[in-house]
């Protein structure tokens, strides 16, 4: 009989599962709706009703369910399996993911943050499975990292390392939610990039941007954006130009202070593609130390499914392989 487990990956908007066996082969998917709106209890019911229906519709049973791993957005405590707080899912605040699930299943869960999942999914299945020393940033709404030494994660002394996005890359900036001003999240997000096109448009009312959004100002997302950009609109192009300066002098200093090997990115904002790409690593080269500038940066290859599939991987090496976190964290 199988063996088989489950990573989950929650969002604010939708929720998804991936079912893999024992070699690692994936037997299954799906995503729905989180349905977040009404509540942290009606959540969990959906994260275990998504884990059952992954489960019969691809021929398993609860019985060869050998554990699951979720990744939940905002503070987490691993140790106790509890999500301290997520501002993007409503009421959510001090939920027992690990043991509520565990209590409707009866198999072992584990939590981590749902970037840091994402970060694992591209560490052992997707763009970072050759490297050893890699930094993985989520470029969405706001900016997330995981960082990997010697193959193992670095979390920090309160598993508060890798807020990269809180790195300050302009001195007399903007203040940021977390108190700080000037954060590279402020510039090189989803919603900094929304934000400074829509300054941006106060002097280019011919933009296509305004054409993408029927002229609603306030519909600009950083999708729109990157659109208008792979059109060859020219306001678009220099608000993804200035993005890739932000976020360069972001990454050059991460690539001063970490010497890694590849740096992953992902997330909504990558939809620029190489429009991005291409500057940024110019910005990254340009301002490194030499030895530093041999650091590759790369998009990341898993895509929606990266936090679901590092669930799952994790899942397998704890709870079917017996591997203790010890290994892979430091």
């Amino acid at each position: 009989m199988s063996k088989i487990v489950v990573g989950v990956d929650l969002g604010g908007t939708n929720i998804a599962g991936v079912l893999i066996d024992e070699k690692g082969e994936l037997k299954g998917s799906k995503v729905w709706p989180t349905e977040a709106e009404y509540g942290p209890e009606h959540i969990l019911r959906r994260i275990i009703e998504l884990i059952r229906t992954l489960l019969e519709e691809n021929g398993f049973t609860l019985n060869q369910l050998q554990g699951v791993g979720v990744g939940v957005p905002g503070l987490v405590n691993t140790r106790e399996g509890r999500s301290i707080i997520s501002h993007n899912l409503p009421g959510w605040k001090d939920i027992a993911v690990a043991q509520k699930i565990h209590e409707e299943i009866n198999a072992p869960v584990f939590i981590e943050n749902d970037v840091r999942m994402a970060a694992w999914g591209e560490k052992l299945l997707g763009a970072g499975q050759d490297k050893e020393d890699i930094v993985c940033l989520t470029l969405g709404t706001g900016i997330g990292s995981g960082i990997f030494i010697q193959g193992k994660m670095f979390k920090g002394r309160k598993e508060s390392a890798g807020e990269i996005g809180h790195m300050t890359v302009e001195k007399d900036g903007l203040r940021c939610n977390c108190g700080n001003y000037g954060c590279l999240e402020l510039y090189a997000s989803g919603r900094g990039i929304a934000r400074r096109a829509k300054e941006a448009l106060a002097n280019h009312t011919s933009s296509l941007i305004l054409k993408l959004v029927n002229g609603d100002i306030n519909q600009i997302t950083a999708a729109t954006v990157c659109t208008a950009a792979k059109q060859g609109d020219e306001l678009a192009l220099k608000v993804i130009k200035e993005t890739a300066l932000y976020l360069g002098i972001g990454l050059a200093n991460v690539a001063n202070l970490l010497n890694p090997q590849r740096i992953i990115l992902g997330g909504g904002v990558m939809q620029a593609g190489e429009l991005l790409l291409e500057p940024t690593r110019e910005v990254v080269y340009s301002r490194a130390l030499p030895l530093n500038r041999e650091v590759e940066i790369v998009p990341a290859k898993l895509g929606e499914w990266a936090g679901a599939i590092g669930g799952a991987m994790l899942a397998k090496m704890q709870f079917i392989e017996g591997r203790s976190s010890l290994e892979w964290v430091w």
